[in-house]
């Protein structure tokens, strides 16, 4: 994996500040009351809070999930339900039961130990009641559904949906809307992004399927602005706190959207971090300024930012906004100018290869870097850089970076995986105490050499990176040659993620089946595979005995059935098979694999320590 080496002129330089924080009460029974510095895990008690697992987005499973070595071969589904098509956020998992969207149109309350719903809402339906300032449906590829995963506060669920980019509020208990909210503006809106809720507030990025619309129709004028927003719960009724957008409102840009994974929480700054997309169009005084410094060394090598675009313009960006008022705290926009639409590759609807790039697709055609997902918060320990509180964000292009939750400084970058349409890096990392792990999707198939077997892969990848300084523990290619856009989850000495489908020729979407994948989390050992029933795309939760995900898609790709699946660990048969009088014999087993995986880790790190104080002698040497 190769060290990024980044130029301090080509890092902004900015102020942090801090704000109050709101202190609102929620008005609904059984609120979670927020510690001033909550953990790095979700509470004990079942507890699956979100998209990333909680508010700091870092798919890290509770302390007391207990899928590990000793027994992840023994996971057997418990419960399966079918969907068409499929799902592909993960559950709100709490109080014994997931809730989870499917792309159908429905939104779930399941009791997962029963595999009994308790509820259903036809989100379709209530898209379709509600008027608004979107009227075209249509216009959004006819998603009458929400494709992210749920958040509560106390006895109230929120997410999002795609047509109207509908903020609802739900009864958690019965079901029921409490009320709806659109804060998108703008006919091709959706929220894909899964929301945060924090202090009773909850916070959602807009996004929107403008990007295809250039290659369905030439003459189509691209107007669309991503934005960041906070909404509350007032007496019944859903308000708009805040709106920042990415772009400023009456600019002549498009794009910078706000749509992977789920904000995250800096609770000791109060202030919430995203990532944004690339730019769709550009005005005709910023292609001339491209024209004319695209040549110049500090362009060509990188040596500093983007000199043709505006500061408040946060297009491919990661950025902290404070809690109450939205004001941004600091922004770090990575990479060149960057405007893409689906004009620039009109086989991605459909057209057939080789077909010259539109006429909305923007003369100097940008990479389509953007982030696909919002950074993970880590609280500062012996482990991050400095000791530091740290964020962490994988971009589309493949690289991977640690900032300064407080000034935005890029204290690490690397660059684990090839860029491609999907990724790079995109949905989400999982981080434990020490380590970062990612899934490099390497969409366009590019050849590449993996650590530490140097063999060289042309698909995806499974890795681990040093969260100190971001060195490469350990990649593991996804099994079969297949493709993965599946973020993985850590749970105790576990890595569970999957692959999507296989790969196909000509063809910009992988066929499923997938698989369901458990690695070694010390050495990215794959313990097993599963072959699902359909393609997979999904996020997974961990609680207690239990693992959840979904299979199936919907939206832009082509449709897949699918399914929500409940695994548990068995007590008597193991899922590969056999007698149950080997039970104990394979625990055991597991346990002598458990302590030798634990023994490498630990003697690498060890290795490692004793080369950085080499390294210190020999500097050292040299300057005497």
């Amino acid at each position: 994996m190769a060290i990024l080496l980044l130029s301090l002129s080509a890092v902004l330089a900015s102020d942090w500040h801090s704000s109050a924080a709101n202190g609102d009460a929620c008005e609904y029974p059984n609120c979670r009351p927020e510690p001033q510095i909550p953990a790095s895990r979700p509470p004990p008690g079942g507890n699956w809070l979100g998209f990333g697992a909680d508010v700091y987005n870092n798919h890290w499973a509770g302390s007391d999930a207990l899928v590990d070595l000793a027994n992840v071969r023994n996971l057997t589904t418990v419960c399966q339900k079918k969907y068409e098509p499929g799902l592909s956020a993960a559950p709100l998992v709490e109080d014994g039961i997931a809730y989870y969207n499917t792309f159908g149109g429905l939104l779930v309350a399941l009791d997962y130990a029963t595999c009994e719903e308790q509820w259903t809402l036809n989100v379709t339906e209530l898209i379709l009641k509600v008027k608004g300032n979107s009227d075209n449906i249509v216009a959004t590829g006819g998603a009458l559904a929400s494709r992210s995963t749920p958040v509560a506060d106390g006895d109230v669920l929120y997410f999002g949906t795609l047509a109207r980019a509908l903020v609802v509020a739900v009864n958690k208990v019965s079901g029921k809307v409490i009320d709806t909210l659109e804060i998108g503006n703008h006919p091709l809106s959706v929220l894909t992004q899964s929301p945060t809720v924090y202090k009773h507030r909850i916070f959602f990025g807009v996004s929107t399927t403008e990007s295809g619309a250039p290659a369905a129709d030439p003459s189509y004028n691209l107007t669309h602005h991503g934005s960041m927003n906070a909404v509350e719960l007032r007496h019944g009724r859903l308000a708009l706190v805040w709106t920042t957008h990415m772009i400023p409102p009456g600019a002549n840009f498009s794009g910078a959207s706000v749509w992977g994974s789920q904000p995250s929480i800096d609770p000791i700054r109060n202030q919430v971090f995203i990532g944004t997309g690339q730019l769709f169009s550009l005005p005709d005084e910023f292609v001339e300024c491209q024209d004319a410094n695209k040549n110049l060394r500090v362009q060509t090598e990188h040596l500093a930012n983007e000199p043709c675009l505006p500061r408040n313009v946060y297009q491919t960006s990661v950025l902290a906004l404070d809690i109450d008022t939205g004001e941004i705290n600091w922004y770090r926009t990575l990479g060149a100018l960057d405007a893409w639409n689906a004009a620039c590759i009109p086989e991605f609807l459909g057209g057939p290869p080789g077909t010259p790039p539109g006429p909305n697709c923007p003369k100097n055609i940008g990479n389509d870097t953007d982030f696909g997902m919002a950074p993970a918060f880590v609280l500062g320990s012996e482990y991050t850089p400095g000791q530091k509180d740290v964020i962490v964000a994988g971009q589309k292009n493949g690289n991977l970076y640690a900032f300064s939750a407080q000034t935005g400084t890029v204290l690490w970058a690397v660059n684990p995986a090839p860029g491609g349409l999907e990724g790079g890096l995109s949905w989400g990392v999982a981080i434990d105490q020490d380590t970062v792990y990612h899934t490099g999707i390497n969409t366009n198939r590019v050849n590449f050499t993996i650590f530490p077997s140097n063999e060289t892969i042309s698909n995806s990848v499974f890795g681990a990176v040093n969260l100190k300084d971001g060195s490469t523990k350990w990649q593991t290619a996804a099994p079969r040659n297949r493709t993965s856009i599946v973020m993985p989850v850590v749970v105790n000495d576990v890595i569970l993620t999957g692959t999507t489908g296989d790969w196909a020729e000509g063809s910009l979407y992988a066929v499923g089946p997938g698989s369901f994948i458990a690695l070694n989390k010390f050495t990215g050992e794959i313990l097993r595979e599963d072959v699902l029933d359909a393609f997979f795309h999904a996020g997974i939760a961990a609680v207690k005995e239990y693992v959840m995900f979904g299979t199936g898609y919907g939206g832009l790709e082509p449709a897949h059935n699918g399914s929500f699946n409940v695994l548990k660990i068995g007590s008597t048969t193991p899922a590969s098979g056999g007698d149950a009088g080997d039970d104990d014999n394979d625990v055991e087993l597991e346990d002598k694999k458990a302590e030798v995986a634990k023994g490498k880790a630990d003697l690498r790190k060890k290795i490692e320590e004793l080369e950085r104080q080499a390294d210190d002698l020999d500097r050292l040497r040299d300057e005497l």
